[in-house]
């Protein structure tokens, strides 16, 4: 992280893209420092305000317009390079213990987050138009990380009418031979599930309801004699091996019932989804809806039942991410500016992100690798406090290594007093779940 973001390597990676081409004394870690201080604040920044920073924090005198003008679509691929490098380069320490979910090289989690932007934005950020959304201008985040380690794995800004099935399609080689991909319907795909197989991987996804399955027979599977047979015998879940589509793809399924107040909710929401649109609920989806559906190419061994529920939780962490870089880091309340400028603000605070997220996951490993409550950081309450130490984070970016190292024991000392996950009562979380995987 300090080779990638220290003083020679931000300069190596503005003259490969064209945004340093002469001296200056708005030299690229300058720019970069400015806009990084800028991104850790709580409000938006105006052209008036950075300015005001440059002349006080480093003596330069700068018009608004000038500042302006600096910001072009070589700023953009100078601070998209810095945010690729840093991905590439991270440390990968576990984050919890060796044996939690030894069985995989990487669980890949991943997930997208839409919101809307200025209207100024529409010619190459087209909103995506759904659920009630009228906007013309809207971005699309695209997130995945490991489980096991923390790391960054992709991160990239695509324009909000790209879905995630599109994503699942165009990203598919990356996966590598024995990851585990766990993501939303929203990627379902049966044929990146067969690439990912023939990759060496595995998946765990949940199954739309409205893809065929098949027994062993090559028969419609018969949910109904299913939800029957469980209510007689008092199982609460079935694993079966069945094909899924006339492709007859081989899948395991893992049907599990839900609770009766969660199958009436089902069927309230279904009921209003069909009455909009004119229709009847069929009689299959009823019982579909008395289940938790799964399908993964994992055998039992490697992955047994009783895991498939606790494991698939894990992908909520991906959402909360979300929810903390919207309430913590505003990424979806930049002001209207020029695109250019816009697209440089919002990567400097995904930048922001991994930073902080870093720094984090290094005080993780740091701790004692015994398992209870109070070894597992908070997220949340980590990078609220981290937000407003941006200049001991610069001192570790800048520094020499003994510095860095005494900066960082300072956060590691800070951090260990008051800023755990919380156990909750009555409730599964993240803690608990891990229990279930040492």
């Amino acid at each position: 992280m300090q080779k990638v973001l220290g003083s020679e390597t931000l300069r190596v990676v503005a003259t490969e893209t064209g945004f340093y081409v002469r001296s200056s004394k708005l030299t690229p870690e300058v720019f970069f420092d400015l806009l990084f201080y800028a991104a850790s604040l709580s409000q938006n920044s105006s052209l008036e305000y950075l300015v005001s920073c440059l002349d006080a924090k480093y003596g330069i005198d700068m018009r608004k317009q000038s500042l302006d003008e600096r910001f072009t679509e070589k700023t953009v691929n100078f601070v998209e390079r810095v945010l690729l490098r840093l991905i590439s380069e991270q440390f990968s320490d576990l984050l919890y213990c060796e044996e939690f979910l030894s069985g995989f090289n990487h669980v890949r989690i991943k997930d997208s987050t839409k919101f809307n932007v200025p209207k100024n934005l529409s010619s190459n950020y087209r909103g995506s138009g759904g659920g009630g959304d009228t906007s013309d201008a809207g971005i699309s985040i695209q997130y995945e990380f490991d489980l096991k380690t923390g790391k960054f794995l992709d991160l990239h800004i695509t324009e909000a009418v790209r879905n995630d099935r599109q994503d699942a399609r165009e990203t598919a080689e990356n996966v590598c031979k024995n990851d585990l991909i766990l993501r939303d319907l929203g990627y379902f795909s049966v044929p990146v599930l067969q690439k990912i197989a023939e990759n060496g991987a595995f998946f765990l996804s949940r199954l739309k309801s409205d893809v065929l399955v098949m027994d062993e027979n090559g028969q419609e599977f018969d949910f109904e004699k299913l939800y029957k047979k469980l209510s007689k015998t008092g199982k609460a879940s079935c694993d079966k091996e069945v094909f899924i589509t006339r492709d007859k793809v081989p899948v395991r399924l893992y049907a599990g019932l839900v609770p009766a107040a969660v199958y009436q909710e089902r069927i309230r929401r279904k009921q209003q989804e069909e009455k909009k649109k004119g229709h009847q609920m069929k009689k299959r989806t009823k019982f579909l809806l008395q289940f938790n559906l799964f399908v993964t190419n994992a055998d039992a061994e490697t992955l047994p039942a009783e895991k498939i529920m606790p494991l698939y939780r894990f992908r909520w962490q991906v959402e909360l991410q979300f929810l903390n870089w919207k309430s913590i880091f505003s990424i979806h309340k930049l002001q209207k500016m020029k695109e250019t400028r816009y697209i440089t603000m919002l990567y400097i605070r995904l930048i922001l992100i991994i930073v902080n997220l870093q720094i984090i996951n290094r005080v993780q490993s740091l701790l004692p690798k015994h398992m209870d409550e109070g070894c597992i950081l908070s997220y949340r309450k980590t990078c609220n406090t981290m937000k407003n130490s941006f200049h001991d984070i610069l001192l570790i970016l800048r520094s020499e290594t003994e510095k860095a190292i005494e900066k960082l024991g300072d956060i590691y000392r800070m951090l260990r007093k008051n800023h755990w996950r919380e156990k909750r009562k009555k409730r599964e979380n993240f803690i608990e779940n891990i229990f279930l995987f040492v």
